[in-house]
């Protein structure tokens, strides 16, 4: 029994990795076949390293004191690999998750390890039951702390959000210093119950636990730069939307001067080709909110009728075509302002067209192989210039040049999509791709 243990034992480092991978990817965005992807990788990794583990030249290299140095580096890089094809087989994963997602991974079940060596060097015991209460206390118990305290609470909408690659480069640069610092220590081979390497794993445990600390107060810190972003950016809107309002104020003070005109020719005789045409005149000037863009989602209905008055004062169509029934998964705020920013670049476009019949807006929304599609084209005059991949805005406040679009691609980022756009041929294209999540992850 006790050689058996001995031999699943070397499997017990494979089985903490895959098992801190696992975490990191519970939050994010899955392929489908989720839960059989793991399985099977489990069982090909455990079964390989069984027999890698206890082979002759793996034992020759692992349990000679004078190759710790050389054992610790090949097992960090080696399973560093495996932790990278298990996140890549189960999650569309980019390549800066997948650093991060491995670095973290990595750092997590260092701080077990060596949470667990602290507790085998200071609590006495023996026996299998002993093995296994240390085992219990330092893998699952452990790996629940971190993943209800800090794995939950920097993955948001199935994506880990990275600013740039700064959080990546002080990820692994933390979690190295901490792991040769390990492996030099045990190079001087100190006795379990040394107070040199208890000292060790404690600071082990803290440059772990400090990283992973770092990971949510900079999640925080960008959720808070993100919220003062758009309290600045609601703040300009409500200007804009001021403005907006006393357009649409003089605009509906002119229909309804028409109708009042358009009434009082009634009442005068008139021939009935005169009168089918006043009538005519005043059933459009009625439906005018009255179903016109009819659509079964709130924020695209509000999007599109808020317009409805400046577009038809400058003769702009909007020709809409959406699948109402792919939105559900976006809050209503967060595709209010996405739907909101594209249409009113597109209409301030086709504004400055001189030919009115060209002043059209192509809206589609549309589902395709669990991607939801968000499409807004439109011609434009003139040239435009990019910077940055986004094109360079034309109105005269340069504090909030381009955070239209900067803010559409934010939205599309927190929901795991992107946004492109391209100007071919004097037709203007934003399209939005967002993954539609598995009903289990919404």
């Amino acid at each position: 029994m006790s050689d058996i243990f001995a031999m699943l034992r070397g499997n017990q480092y494979i089985t903490e990795i895959l098992g801190a991978c696992l975490l990191f990817m519970l939050p994010h965005r899955r392929r489908e076949l989720f839960w059989l992807r793991v399985v099977v990788f489990c069982l090909v990794a455990e079964l390989v390293s069984f027999f890698v583990m206890n082979s002759a030249w793996s034992r020759a290299i692992w349990q000679s004191p004078a190759n710790v140095v050389v054992s610790c580096t090949i097992f960090i890089a080696a399973f560093s690999l495996v932790s990278a094809l298990f996140i890549v087989f189960c999650c569309p994963a980019d390549w800066k998750e997948l650093v991060y997602c491995v670095a973290l991974g990595l750092c997590i079940q260092h701080f077990s390890a060596a949470f667990q060596l602290l507790l085998l060097g200071t609590v006495p015991g023996s026996g299998l039951g002993y093995a296994f209460l240390i085992e219990f206390l330092t893998v699952p118990v452990i790996y629940l702390i971190f993943y209800r305290y800090s794995i939950r609470r920097i993955c948001e909408n199935g994506v880990y959000q990275l600013d740039n690659l700064r959080l990546t480069a002080a990820t692994c640069l933390i979690f190295l210093v901490a792991a040769f610092t390990s492996v030099a220590v045990k190079g001087t081979h100190p006795p379990a119950d040394s107070p040199l390497f208890l000292l060790c794993q404690i600071y082990e445990m803290l440059c772990c636990f400090f990283l992973m600390w770092i990971q949510v107060n900079q999640k925080q810190a960008l959720d808070y730069q993100h919220e003062l972003d758009m309290q600045s950016y609601v703040q300009h809107m409500g200007y804009e939307q001021l403005e907006n309002s006393r357009q649409n104020r003089d605009l509906l003070t002119h229909l309804m001067h028409d109708l009042k005109h358009q009434v009082a020719n009634m009442l005068v005789p008139q021939s009935d080709s005169q009168r089918d045409d006043l009538l005519r005149q005043i059933e459009q000037n009625l439906m005018l909110y009255d179903g016109e863009y009819w659509m079964k989602n709130e924020a695209l209905n509000t999007a599109l009728v808020e317009r409805s008055l400046y577009c038809r004062e400058h003769h702009v169509q909007i020709m809409c075509v959406a699948d109402c029934e792919s939105l559900q998964f976006v809050k209503t705020g967060d595709l209010y302002l996405l739907l909101r920013n594209g249409l009113d670049n597109a209409i301030e476009a086709v504004c400055q067209l001189g030919t009115p019949e060209r002043r059209v807006v192509d809206l589609k929304v549309y589902c395709w192989e669990r991607v939801l599609m968000i499409q807004i084209q439109n011609p434009y005059a003139g040239r435009l210039v990019f910077r940055n991949g986004l094109p360079r805005t034309t109105k005269t406040d340069p504090r909030f040049h381009g955070y239209g679009l900067k803010l559409i691609r934010q939205i599309a980022k927190k929901y795991g999509g992107e946004m492109t756009v391209n100007a071919d041929h004097q037709t203007f294209s934003l399209r939005v791709i967002l993954p539609i999540p598995d009903r289990d992850n919404v």
